[in-house]
């Protein structure tokens, strides 16, 4: 470029010089000389701004390089932040929610008087569930288990030898709790038994009632109102249960917890209903395998339940020791308001230790009776005398924690049925229960 400009610049000093008049042939040397040393400055000036040109590009060059390990670097960050809120989100999303389950085998042996052969069988259990806390709050728990095959809703038992077929598991809970403000909660859909019970045969504790439950607590108060819907039926009443319980938890020492609770609960649209389904009469879906010991009578041909029941029932448990083992002693009491004889039911039991740590054990017993028509037939415990009221005797457990989240249970039910009504008929029941949890 230098040499392109310098030769223009000679070119067009002859130029001037042919055309110039005679006395500017006159010219000095010194001219000349003042001419080139303004080339040669301008050919340096020429030199520092082509050498500033190289400087630049290479600085280009390098800021550009720089910009791309910049933006490359910051591609991967981007990623590994992107990664981290990923790992966040996931951490906290397992942090919110609660697992659990247990599986039982069980070895079992029926022995009912009337019966012409005794039953020997085998059956398990299992449960497992999640409880998610949605925000501050709300909760969800939903859990599935085993389920007999038959939707029996007092039973999650499955009995073993039936040609290795598939196991049923449905639904056992499924249910929202919202806090709705502190020591209050409502409970939504099918849910575990909202009220609080003691070691009694008044209800069985694999029923999962299904509705809504309003709970409250604050201080040694607390308190349980309920409403469950037994059947739907788009052309009758719907059979329902509404309740409420009241109750004081107070605790004397570190050693001593004294609870006492009463309860009044109504059944709907049950009465006159029919219990067993035979020729033309179809049962009514509330009952689950007839009346379960409760009165009938004959109406339209068919066995109907004869009364209706709004039952009262109190409990009081203490919580003590003795030394350094942990001792229950409850009572339980109940009387249907509806039924006019054998309307009462009374239970009372202890047990001593727990469990639970590795090598503990524990023993209790329960001594109940349970008139004809004292409770719901289709609530009370399964195991005890078969799952019928007009029953009374003794159960005798035992239990022993070889390590931990493993239990060995054993089980007597020494029962008489049919106290009341018929002929009294022993009924006696072993159960051993292998029981782990997870």
């Amino acid at each position: 470029m230098k040499h392109t400009i310098l030769s223009a610049a000679i070119a067009v000093a002859l130029a001037a010089n042919v055309a110039a008049p005679a006395a500017a042939l006159a010219a000095t040397d010194a001219d000349f000389a003042e001419m080139r040393n303004a080339l040669d400055a301008v050919n340096r000036r020429l030199d520092a701004l082509e050498q500033q040109n190289k400087a630049l590009e290479a600085k280009n060059q390098q800021l550009e390089e720089r910009n791309a390990k910049l933006e490359e670097s910051n591609d991967r960050q981007t990623d590994q932040i992107a990664q981290a809120r990923a790992k966040s989100t996931s951490a906290d999303w397992a942090s919110k929610v609660t697992w659990r389950g247990d599986v039982r085998y069980r070895h079992e042996f029926v022995d009912p008087e009337e019966a012409v052969n005794d039953q020997t069988r085998h059956r398990i259990r299992a449960r497992f569930g999640l409880s998610a806390k949605v925000n501050d709050s709300l909760n969800a728990t939903v859990q599935l288990a085993t389920n007999g095959g038959n939707g029996d809703p007092r039973s999650t038992n499955q009995t073993l030898g039936q040609g290795f077929d598939r196991k049923g598991v449905a639904i056992d809970l499924a249910f929202i709790d919202w806090k709705m403000m502190d020591g209050l909660n409502l409970q939504l859909g099918k849910i575990a038994h909202p009220y609080q019970r003691v070691a009694s045969f008044f209800w069985d504790g694999d029923i999962t009632p299904e509705g809504a439950a309003l709970r409250f607590a604050k201080g040694d108060f607390f308190a349980n109102a309920y409403g469950f819907w037994l059947q739907e039926a788009g052309t009758t009443s719907d059979a329902n249960v509404v309740g409420a319980q009241l109750g004081i938890r107070h605790k004397f020492s570190d050693g001593f917890t004294l609870t006492g609770a009463v309860q009044y609960y109504d059944l709907g649209a049950v009465q006159n209903e029919i219990t067993t389904t035979a020729g033309s009469c179809t049962a009514n879906t509330t009952f689950f395998g007839g009346p379960q010991g409760n009165t009938t009578f004959t109406g339209g041909g068919c066995a109907r339940l004869l009364n209706d029941f709004n039952v009262i029932e109190a409990l009081v448990q203490a919580d003590l020791k003795v030394g350094s083992l942990p001792l229950v002693l409850f009572a339980n009491v109940a009387q249907n308001q509806e039924a006019e004889t054998l309307d009462q039911a009374w239970a009372g039991g202890f047990t001593l230790g727990r469990a639970s740590a590795p090598h503990s054990w524990e023993f209790g017993a329960v001594y109940q009776k349970t008139e004809k028509d004292a409770l719901f037939g289709q609530f009370v415990d399964s195991d005890f005398g078969g799952g019928l009221t007009d029953v009374e005797g003794s159960v005798l457990r035992l239990g022993y924690a070889p390590a931990q989240n493993w239990v060995i249970n054993g089980t007597y039910f020494l029962n008489d049925r049919f106290i009341d009504v018929g002929t009294e008929r022993s009924y006696d029941r072993w159960q051993l229960d292998f029981n782990v949890r997870y």
